[in-house]
């Protein structure tokens, strides 16, 4: 008879919480935007709505020492903030992000994260040169990080829905829902696996959908056809020469901004006067380049004109960099994406008018030659070119753009990781002293901690019990390890079933023996410890477990984590994100993973051994070194596939996909005898 199958509501969670994370990131984003363009009133006198920047307001509105006064004011108001509300700790900005999702520790607080918010809109209101994707990251990903609290989420579907926020702070920032998506899986999580690309997509969708609700439905940048050209075949070729320009100046961006930190590092002013003399900068800059204030749309409005002469752009294109220097390493928080889109597009305006020494370039062929260079330094800056094509088609959705955007991010990002490996992100998180993943496995066995694979049915003595109580305990608990606790209930030792064999037989040792006498060192590990630490410790054949403990003295027991655990744990992280590519051959095969060394993947034939036997049955001395994930036979004709639960009774003519060690392995699909203990 056939057993119906049952979809299970919890897999609908995540995308409840998705679709809650992207309406709130969306709504309250759209929200930020428009007090933005109060305080932007507030501080020009110009009600800023139809408007995308400070330019026209500044040069009709403010006199010279307004000019300045301004920004200053919002740098010393915004350094106020976070120095009354947050005190001493560093700020969190975008790479903190990433870096939580990908090696989801750390969290998001939500009175941190308002007094940020509040320090941002001060920066960027007053006309800092800084972007509001970031604030608005940080919006959704709190609102994130909130439901993640109540649902009380594993690690993994943490990490999700912190990539969802981050997703609906993008969309609801440039109106670009896709590339919003896109830039969380390419840069946040580096996965495209489906069950985590789905809850990305519903969140930014909807985040966007808000956002044109409250705001606008068009693009950002909204340039008639006729003023953007379709390139030809020869000047599509000279994209790739612009991205590959892109790539040093995107490394050459990098470290003005650095350099910039550190000068203001060096200065040792407190916090608001670090933010004011930043804004002083930016004021002054204002007085003869006010385009250079605030997210710098303006900018890429005034360069995708294609009339500019070369010297105005070349002025743009060095003083938008400085007022971005000032605001950015002076500790203003905000998104340097934006910042950074200005400067491709001034740059790829340059670029257009150079050519003009060997053929004509028209007027649209310049403006798209500053929407190429935009997406190629973005690519170039972040590493992610699949972001920067889908973006710079979102913000001005002209698909002309498509062919010479793809080739110069493309060749601007290949340029950049030649010439230093590192993203603009992934630098910072380098900077901070965390080890960044390189590649899926790497990051399942450091993003994965000994918290979230424990065991909690220790069982325990004291170390004073009776050799009588220690074989009582070992006879009623399936392991063959059980732990001494002292008489302060700190953890002082194991003992494990081998320990007592040569007592069980003399009834004249055992009367007086007790736990003590037979209690042998333990391994232990940390709650926050990665299982990357952890597998080291499993060299010794010997140890089937370690015991997982509390910092500081006594040291107690939390819990236990075995062997096989862990390499569920990494079969488990590996096979979730690339169940959907992951080659799994029913011949024997290895599977195309790039597991640790020693380690393999394959399917196997049945041992005779196993037939008949429930999964956490099985010969200790077969699994110790690998973990059963899968169960392969058929049924009326039809192939089937059984997860490995503990409770699974195999049977006869079936077939096992198994992970663990190589030489473990290959023994049982030989159908040779374990080695001897």
């Amino acid at each position: 008879m056939a057993v119906a199958r049952r979809i299970p509501l919890r897999a609908f969670a995540i995308y409840l919480f998705a679709a809650a994370i992207g309406v709130a990131g969306g709504a309250v984003g759209s929200v930020f935007q428009i007090g933005l363009n109060w305080i932007q009133w507030f501080t020009t006198g110009v009600d800023i709505e139809g408007h995308q920047d400070f330019s026209e307001a500044v040069a009709k509105n403010l006199n010279a020492w307004q000019t300045v006064l301004v920004p200053t004011a919002g740098g010393l108001a915004a350094g106020l903030v976070l120095l009354l509300l947050r005190g001493k700790k560093p700020p969190f900005g975008v790479s903190d992000l990433i870096g939580l999702v990908q090696l989801r520790k750390g969290t998001i607080r939500v009175r941190e994260s308002v007094t940020q918010i509040i320090s941002s809109a001060c920066s960027i209101g007053s006309g800092g040169s800084i972007g509001r994707e970031g604030a608005n990251l940080q919006i959704a990903a709190t609102f994130a990080a909130v439901f993640e609290r109540w649902a009380k989420l594993g690690s993994r579907p943490r990490a999700v829905l912190i990539g969802c926020g981050v997703a609906a702070g993008m969309a609801s920032s440039y109106n670009a829902p896709i590339a919003g998506a896109i830039f969380v899986m390419e840069v946040v999580l580096g996965n495209f696996a489906m069950n985590v690309f789905a809850p990305i997509v519903l969140s930014s969708v909807l985040a966007t959908i808000l956002r044109k609700l409250l705001l606008s439905e068009k693009p950002i940048y909204e340039v008639a056809s006729e003023h953007v050209a379709t390139l030809s075949p020869g000047l599509i070729l000279a994209a790739l020469l612009l991205g590959v320009m892109c790539g040093f100046g995107s490394i050459f961006f990098r470290t003005v901004l650095k350099l910039g930190k550190d000068g203001f590092k060096k200065l040792g002013l407190p916090l608001p006067l670090a933010l004011a003399l930043g804004g002083v900068i930016v004021g002054v800059i204002g007085l003869f380049r006010p385009e250079t204030w605030g997210n710098g749309f303006e900018v890429v409005n005034l360069v995708a004109k294609g009339g500019l002469p070369l010297a105005m752009i070349l002025t743009l294109f060095i003083w938008k960099q400085v007022a971005t220097i000032a605001t950015v390493g002076s500790g203003a928080l905000g998104g340097i994406f934006t910042p950074n889109l200005v400067v491709g597009a001034a740059f790829g305006g340059v670029f257009a008018q150079a050519l003009e020494l060997f053929e004509p370039v028209s007027v649209a062929e310049r403006t798209t030659f500053a929407f190429v260079g935009m997406a190629g330094l973005c690519a170039a800056t972040m590493h992610a070119p699949v972001t920067a094509v889908v973006l710079v088609f979102e913000l001005t959705g002209h698909q002309e753009l498509i062919l010479p955007v793809m080739l110069c991010s493309i060749a601007a990002s290949i340029t950049a990781r030649m010439l230093d490996e590192d993203s603009y992100y992934t630098a910072a998180m380098k900077a901070r002293g965390d080890a960044v993943p390189s590649g899926l496995e790497d990051l399942a066995i450091r993003s994965t901690y000994a918290r979230d694979i424990q065991r909690d049915d220790c069982v325990t003595v004291g170390d004073t019990a009776s050799f009588e109580d220690v074989m009582s305990q070992l006879g009623s608990h399936r392991g063959d390890t059980i732990y001494v606790q002292d008489g302060a209930g700190g953890l002082s030792g194991r003992i494990e079933l081998q320990d007592v064999k040569s007592f069980i037989n003399d009834p004249t040792l055992s009367s007086v023996v007790i736990a003590a006498d037979v209690t042998r060192p333990v391994v232990t590990a940390y709650p926050d410890e990665s299982i990357a630490a952890l597998m080291p410790r499993f060299d010794d054949p010997e140890l089937r477990e370690i015991a997982i403990v509390s910092h500081g003295a006594p040291m107690r027991l939390l819990g236990r984590v075995r062997h096989q655990d862990v390499i569920a744990a990494i079969g488990s992280e590996v096979l979730g994100d690339q169940r959907r590519t992951t080659r799994l051959s029913l011949g024997g095969e290895e599977g195309s993973l790039n597991l640790p060394r020693g380690y393999t993947l394959r399917t196997i034939p049945l041992p005779d051994t196993w037939v008949g036997l429930a999964i956490d049955a099985l010969p200790p001395a077969d699994r110790r070194d690998l973990v059963v994930l899968l169960a392969l036979h058929r049924d009326r004709g039809r192939d089937e596939t059984v997860v490995a639960t503990p409770d699974l009774v195999l049977q006869e003519g079936w077939r096992v996909v198994v992970l663990g060690r190589r030489e473990t392995v290959l023994r049982l699909e030989q159908g040779s005898a374990p080695p001897e203990e």
